[in-house]
């Protein structure tokens, strides 16, 4: 039995973990993209079977309702999540606005997806090979020093200093 909670709280914390942070992964062409997001989607159907399975083998019946309880309100925001992406078929791909690379060879780059609003998000580059990126939420507001800005509509390059940009902000 402790075993089995063992590995129950280990999937919980999983999963709970991946729904905060995201997927770090991203594929550029929107064909292995869409192929990889159903992978993933049955890969975590696959496990939260695996932990229902595993919470009705625990004997004490107090124990296995509070596990099913906790496993099945994780299971909300993922179902929810899961019907939104199986509704939009056409599901929009983010689109890179500006990369921006510092001196160190960081990058972070700039993106946006149209879905009913437009939506942003920053990204920390960790590895590119092409049409695979790595890559985790940033918050750009807390950029130091001196960056490279590349914004790929204009096709223009400029120096941003983010130290100066965000004193200016908060006047």
């Amino acid at each position: 039995m402790k075993k089995n909670l063992i590995i129950i709280f280990c999937g919980l914390l999983l999963l709970t973990v991946a729904l905060i942070v995201g997927t770090p992964f991203e594929f550029l062409n929107p064909t292995v993209d869409r192929i990889a997001t159903c992978l993933l989607m049955l890969l975590i159907i696959l496990v939260f079977i695996f932990l229902f399975i595993l919470a009705h083998k625990i004997e004490k019946r107090t124990i296995k309702r509070i596990i099913t309880g906790l496993i099945c309100i994780l299971a909300i925001p993922y179902l929810l999540n899961g019907i939104c992406k199986i509704m939009i078929i056409d599901c929009p791909m983010w689109e890179d606005l500006s990369i921006y690379t510092n001196k160190d060879g960081e990058k972070v780059i700039s993106q946006r997806r149209e879905l009913i609003i437009h939506d942003y998000r920053d990204r920390r580059i960790i590895g590119d090979f092409g049409q695979f990126r790595i890559s985790f939420d940033c918050d750009r507001r807390k950029l130091k020093g001196l960056w490279t800005e590349y914004n790929i509509q204009r096709n223009t390059t400029t120096i941003i200093n983010f130290d100066e940009e965000y004193k200016e902000n908060k006047k």
